[in-house]
């Protein structure tokens, strides 16, 4: 019988089972208070407790009543204009409920709750790929081509939802395949070699045959009489530069290191708005890109494949050296770029033409016809922004360890002349218990031996066969999936799971030897080893996909900013609030504090655009850097633009949308979609008073009422920030942005800083829906009523000791939840 059929049954014999001891539920105590709300004739916010009896005897009970005391706990129920009981009778009432749930529990302990047998998702794959045979998957991602995975409730890695499909398989087989070819290096230690050149970077004549187009002359690019290379605009031509010492990419991958030397030239230009698309005095940005380069003479050397490799901000205008050292895959080869280039050279032509009445050195190319003197005589009397190049240098590869240890890992020190059926089976056990995590099980492995020897006798080679057998166990379902089982997990599969929680990726030596030695289970021991992990550099891993996967950031990328919004791209703000997001998490995590630091801090971190955007003191340089924003609009998670824009469409903002977005990201509230017959509100470009009264009209309805009355306070406090975070103080049209709103619990706010001070005083409602997102990320299934005693067991103990962020990640995995299945 398969682990799904299992759990169905057992949820099917739930509700038979008998109530618990405590048969004095206040059902009259709903009767006064709730059924006129939530009753057989009005259900607000989707919730109907007539039904509720005075023993809970089922699941869907034992979670309304737990949702019963949590909103008379919080003071939300009943709501401010009914009828209310006094202390007495609410504290009695709030007593009486917890003890039943607590008796149910007890009897309905045998609920099931578990993950099921979960498939690694894209990101786990690509990085567990990655560490099991050392391979650089951010240069060459072996999961690309992977149908996307299911999300629920913004996280990918739900067991549920990570289904096997016959197209995936077929991705897999092919992942594996080049996997497997891409680890393979026999052969001798490769040789690191120095790789040069200067001016000229443009060919003209017989030196640029069998060149694509990015290094010849043409209207945009010439070959300068001077010893260094002047680039113009941002795009591809004039604004890029090949390398033609490794034109048609480098022969071997591995670490290769690029140095430039550069200059930035005429920062501050007499164009005035002509250049609108550069600031006067910024530094000029120089970028590093590998590319794999495909085409032919007549192309302009499309690109199949990039990888940026980095950035570097130039304000001198004397030469000096820019170093990168990064992975460069074989076939791909360095490009030179020009980043913040004011816009594309052939505009830029038109642009200079334009201004020859103001600028007399202009006037001699002005009435030209198009053509080479014309353009190339222009770029030379140009005196906007240049990103000047001198030299380009490359070395390497650098190898610190040959053969690679993914090599190492297939096939030892063995020779393709050493491979045999003895060899083979060996070499096949030591992989697979690698790739398996874990110790090889009785005859397991049999199958895909057979096939291999099968193979041999057919007449294929023993490298191939061996190689067939390696592609073979990374499409296992002992490799795609994470096979837990059910009750305690054994070490093994604990530390996968602790490794998959905090590094995406498959346990390290020292986890697999404390699982050997069956001292995972000890928690002073598993305790050390969270700690250990969240210092390692894998443990970035954590920080972003947490970070995104929790804040819904892929709503970017599907519904992306609107071109209007022209500083968005121009100053790569995108890049910078996922920066400042991850730095702060970064922040917290590492210094340990409490996690109502995610909405009280008086900081961010910010560099010279995104101070700028959000109107703080003037921070120099691109990195990110910390700076206080006390007695500012700024503070804390609320207010950082990857929250704002994540929350918005990329067009105009909504404070309905804004408002579930924050009441599920910050409180942990769902609420329910509304009726079919209630038509949606329409966004902010009408105005704030036209959507508080359309608002007020959906909150008179009784089905709209309840979840409003959460719902959209939130949003209306966060309406001075427009679809990209900046602040406003009207639509347009001088209609002012109306921030005021009114909590449930009756708490009145004019704006976001007196709303932020209101949820700071209830952080332990923002406490406890952070706890619940990181258990679920965690053990890669949604939570259920069963694990409430886990979570508030946690929250107690993170109180007692007045733990900092760090101890509730160690206390996430030190629970029940998370070293059971």
């Amino acid at each position: 019988m398969n682990k799904t059929t299992l759990t169905t049954m057992c949820m099917a014999m739930l509700p038979g089972l008998s109530g618990v001891a405590c048969a004095d539920l206040p059902t009259q105590f709903l009767s006064t208070y709730c059924i006129d709300c939530h009753g057989p004739d009005t259900q607000k916010s989707d919730r109907r407790f007539d039904g509720l009896n005075e023993a809970i005897t089922d699941l869907t009970q034992l979670d309304l009543w737990q949702e019963i005391v949590d909103q008379l706990n919080l003071g939300e129920m009943p709501p401010p204009k009914k009828k209310q009981p006094d202390a007495d009778e609410k504290t009695k009432t709030i007593a009486s409920i917890t003890a039943g749930i607590a008796a149910a529990r007890t009897e309905l302990a045998s609920s099931g709750q578990h993950t099921v047998m979960r498939r690694l998702n894209r990101f786990e794959y690509q990085q567990t790929i990655g560490d099991l045979l050392s391979l650089n998957v951010q240069a060459w991602n072996p999961a690309a081509d992977f149908p996307p995975d299911v999300k629920l409730h913004g996280f990918d890695n739900n067991g549920r939802e990570l289904v096997t499909s016959g197209m995936l398989l077929d991705h897999y087989l092919d992942a594996a395949e080049e996997a497997v070819t891409r680890a393979t290096r026999f052969g001798a230690r490769p040789e690191s070699k120095q790789y040069a050149q200067q001016t000229p970077y443009y060919f003209d004549g017989k030196d640029k045959a069998k060149l694509p187009k990015i290094f010849h002359v043409d209207r945009f690019r010439f070959i300068p009489d001077t010893p260094y290379t002047d680039m113009y605009g941002r795009h591809y031509r004039g604004g890029h530069i090949g390398f033609r010492p490794l034109y048609g990419g480098v022969a071997q991958s591995g670490m290769y290191t690029i140095r430039v030397k550069a200059a930035a030239v005429d920062r501050d230009h007499p164009y005035g708005n002509a250049l609108d698309d550069f600031r006067n005095g910024d530094p000029l940005v120089l970028e590093v890109a590998t590319v794999d380069r495909e085409g032919s003479v007549e192309s302009t050397g499309s690109i199949t494949t990039e990888r940026s490799v980095g950035l570097a901000e130039l304000t001198s205008d004397q030469p000096g050296w820019y170093e990168w050292t990064t992975h460069i895959t074989q076939g791909f080869e360095p490009e030179v770029r020009f980043r913040n280039g004011t816009t594309a050279t052939k505009r830029l032509v038109r642009i200079i033409t334009q201004k020859a009445s103001e600028h007399p050195e202009v006037a001699p190319f002005a009435n030209m016809k198009p053509g080479y003197e014309k353009s190339h005589g222009l770029l030379k009397v140009y005196r906007g922004p240049k990103l000047r190049i001198y030299d380009i240098r490359v070395e390497g590869p650098h190898v610190d360890q040959w053969p690679p240890a993914g090599h190492t890992l297939m096939y030892g020190d063995l020779q393709p002349d050493d491979l045999n059926r003895s060899t083979i089976t060996q070499r096949l056990r030591v992989f697979a218990a690698g790739a398996f995590r874990r110790p090889l099980r009785g005859d397991e492995l049999k199958p895909i031996e057979r096939m291999v020897m099968g193979k041999l006798n057919g007449g294929m080679e023993p490298l191939a066969a061996l190689q067939l057998g390696f592609q073979t166990i990374l499409c296992s379902p002992s490799f795609i999936y994470m096979q837990e089982g059910e009750g305690t997990l054994d070490d093994y599969n604990l530390a996968s799971r602790l490794s998959y929680f905090l590094w995406s990726s498959q346990p390290d030596a020292v986890l697999l030897k404390h699982a050997e030695a069956g001292r995972l289970s000890d928690a002073n021991v598993l305790d050390a080893e969270v700690d250990r992990m969240l210092k390692d550099p894998r443990s970035e891993r954590f920080v972003n996909q947490f970070v995104r996967r929790w804040l819904d950031w892929d709503n970017i990328g599907e519904m992306p900013v609107s071109g209007e919004f022209r500083v968005y791209y121009r100053d790569n703000l995108e890049a910078a609030m996922a920066g400042e997001t991850t730095t702060f998490f970064r922040h917290i995590l590492d210094q340990n504090l409490p996690p109502r630091e995610f909405i009280s801090a008086d900081y961010t971190f910010v560099n010279r655009e995104l101070a700028a955007h959000y109107g703080l003191a003037p921070v120099k340089g691109n990195q990110l850097r910390q700076v206080s924003t006390e007695g500012t609009v700024r503070g804390g998670l609320m207010t950082q633009g990857s929250f704002l824009t994540a929350s918005a469409n990329g067009v105009d903002t909504s404070p309905v949308v804004r408002g579930i977005y924050a009441l599920e990201k910050v409180l942990g509230y769902t609420p329910p979609p509304p009726p079919d017959d209630v038509p949606e509100i329409e966004p902010d470009i009408r105005g704030a008073l036209t959507v508080r009264e359309e608002l007020a009209r959906h909150r008179s309805i009784a089905t709209c009422a309840e979840c409003h009355r959460k719902i959209d306070p939130l949003g209306f406090a966060l309406e001075n920030f427009d679809p990209i975070g900046a602040w406003r103080t009207e639509y347009g049209k001088n209609l002012p942005v109306d921030a005021s709103g009114r909590l449930p619990g009756g708490e009145a706010f004019d704006d976001i800083r007196q709303l932020r001070t209101l949820l700071i005083e209830r952080h332990e409602s923002f406490t406890r829906s952070l706890t619940e997102k990181l258990m679920t990320y965690a053990i890669g299934r949604e939570l259920e009523i069963g694990d409430r005693p886990a979570i508030d067991e946690i929250l107690a103990e993170l109180a007692q000791k007045n733990g900092g962020f760090r101890d509730l990640i160690r206390l996430v995995a030190l629970s029940k939840p998370f070293g059971s299945n």
